[in-house]
């Protein structure tokens, strides 16, 4: 309150502002929540929402929802899983290439026929030796991010699924001898998912470095997701 010498003393708080434009506006009352014209928090106007709809659609990778996924870890079914049957391969054609000469190159004319039939037999193995690289190598896709874990299966018909880390239970690797050797094998993925509840991620290069990666993000990402309950 303040006291004017002429008059009755004045509310300093029932003083009105003018707008030139649009004529007397009422000033905020302090003890109100929201101003005058009510609440207006981000994103709720027509052109930011528009906006935000806009870059979601432009950068999917980027949505709603994953906001700091990065991506630690991507691979193919390694290359090494052939690494003995290619070389098979390389020997009996080099046995044969070998036999050719004997027989057209020296002129021994009685072993056409099986020199013939074994080139055939070579080719067809270098034939599916070719398809099944083909498949497995672009029919086996994996991504580790911190968040989720992708497996991307199918050459024609490609099938994507994904799980989150919180629903890891478990991670361990399967290794033959031979494949300890090559340091290749497959992690599985044990989770608490019902309608998939493995995943498997078969042919990897370094499978212990692997699942080291998926352990400890899923562990990183339980404990962020707990220190934000926490905070709630």
């Amino acid at each position: 309150m303040a006291a004017n010498e002429s008059g009755p003393p004045i509310n300093t708080t029932q003083v009105a502002t003018t707008n030139l434009d649009a004529g007397p506006v009422a000033a905020p009352d302090p003890n109100s929540l929201y101003p005058p014209e009510g609440p207006d928090p981000a994103g709720t106007k027509p052109d930011e929402v528009a906006r935000m709809e806009q870059e979601s659609s432009a950068n999917p990778e980027q949505g709603a929802g994953i906001e700091g996924e990065e991506v630690v870890w991507e691979a193919r079914y390694a290359m090494k899983n052939f690494l003995g049957r290619l070389i098979l391969r390389v020997v009996l054609t080099l046995a044969w290439i070998a036999l050719a000469v004997y027989t057209w190159g020296a002129g021994h004319r009685q072993w056409e026929l099986p020199t013939a039939i074994v080139g055939i037999v070579v080719l067809i193995l270098w034939i599916g030796i070719s398809y099944r690289i083909i498949l497995a190598r672009f029919g086996h896709y994996y991504r580790l991010t911190n968040r989720r874990i992708f497996v991307s299966t199918g050459v024609m018909r490609r099938r994507r699924d994904q799980m989150e880390l919180l629903r890891v239970k478990d991670v361990f690797t399967r290794q033959t001898l031979i494949e300890r050797w090559m340091s290749i094998g497959t992690v599985v993925i044990v989770s608490d998912d019902k309608q998939i509840p493995t995943y498997y991620l078969a042919g990897v290069n370094d499978p212990k470095r692997v699942m080291d990666l998926v352990w400890h993000c899923a562990r990183a990402e339980r404990d962020h997701r707990s220190v934000k309950v926490d905070e709630l």
